[in-house]
């Protein structure tokens, strides 16, 4: 017969409080102080500024005055009310960045891809990747103020090499033309730096085994370099989309907007706004949403990089 131990009374052990020592605590302080600077600089640059601007974006806002009247969400409304003529040109503006970002995209992308290939292949790459990344350190005045000078009609530089009389800044479909010449020359240095350095990362073995199977130079980089390249290419198209409808400097320096605001972009309309109007209620509202665009646009690129990438 088994015999059944009876326990006269369970008892639970009890932990002992914790209590920290000393030493325990500055080591904790000394973790948190890492992140402390951080967290500043995060309250300071994007909660704080944040916060304000949604204040600001419900209130009739003047700069020199400041908070008018409270309208609450009226200045997003307003936005959708489509007999308002500064709505009107602000969604005029939303198509002329959008068609900005269609056409400069690519190049973007395709041509730092294709210049970061070749570099790979030349024997002095630490001549040609400074040359080409020169012109991103640049300042946007003083790139505009070069191009603007060699893009004139009448004398410019460029009209006088070709022989042609080519209304670069004052008529379409020109003025998109310099626009999208002036950005891919200004800035894919920065996407060939990203590009180049992911080429880098690449094993070598596998290019020395498709050369031994014929493969050429322009097969290699279609069917090994491109596929192995998916993320940091899907990298380079989210900064570029995102750089593009921050677009700004060029047609603000180059063309004003015109000609007959067909070049106007929605951060150019968001300043006229905001510091020619005064108006800095509306110009929040058109900046959320701007950024609101920015999120999806992002998020469906994302995602479908994703998807292909699966």
């Amino acid at each position: 017969m088994v015999k059944r131990s009876h326990w006269s009374k369970s008892t639970v052990p009890v932990r002992p409080q914790t209590i920290l020592t000393r030493s325990e605590v500055m080591r904790q302080l000394g973790a948190f102080s890492f992140v402390l600077p951080y967290l500043v600089a995060f309250a300071l640059f994007l909660a704080y500024p944040m916060v304000y601007g949604i204040f600001i974006s419900l209130h009739h806002w003047n700069p020199m005055v400041g908070a008018g009247g409270f309208v609450g969400l009226g200045q997003y409304a307003l936005l959708f009310n489509f007999h308002d003529l500064a709505t009107q040109t602000f969604w005029q503006s939303i198509g002329n960045t959008s068609l900005f970002v269609l056409i400069s995209v690519p190049f973007l992308v395709a041509v730092p891809l294709i210049l970061a290939y070749l570099i790979y292949l030349a024997p002095a790459k630490g001549l040609f990747r400074p040359v080409f990344f020169f012109p991103a350190i640049l300042s946007a005045t003083s790139v505009m103020a070069i191009w603007a000078w060699m893009l004139q009609t009448e004398g410019g530089p460029i009209n006088g090499f070709l022989g042609l009389h080519v209304p670069w800044l004052v008529r379409q479909p020109w003025a998109w033309v310099s626009i999208d010449l002036v950005t891919v020359w200004w800035s894919i240095g920065f996407n060939l730096i990203i590009l180049y350095a992911g080429m880098t990362q690449l094993a070598q073995t596998t290019f020395d085994a498709a050369a031994i199977d014929g493969a050429g130079l322009v097969r290699i980089f279609w069917s090994i370099i491109i596929p192995q390249l998916r993320n940091v290419l899907s990298v380079v198209l989210i900064l570029s989309t995102i750089a593009s409808f921050n677009l700004f400097a060029q047609p603000f320096l180059l063309t004003g907007g015109g000609p007959a605001n067909s070049t106007l972009s929605i951060s150019q309309q968001i300043y006229n706004q905001g510091f020619g109007l005064a108006h800095m209620g509306s110009a929040t509202a058109m900046a959320f949403f701007m950024g609101l665009i920015l999120a999806a646009v992002s998020f469906v690129q994302y995602t479908f990089v994703r998807q292909r990438g699966a």
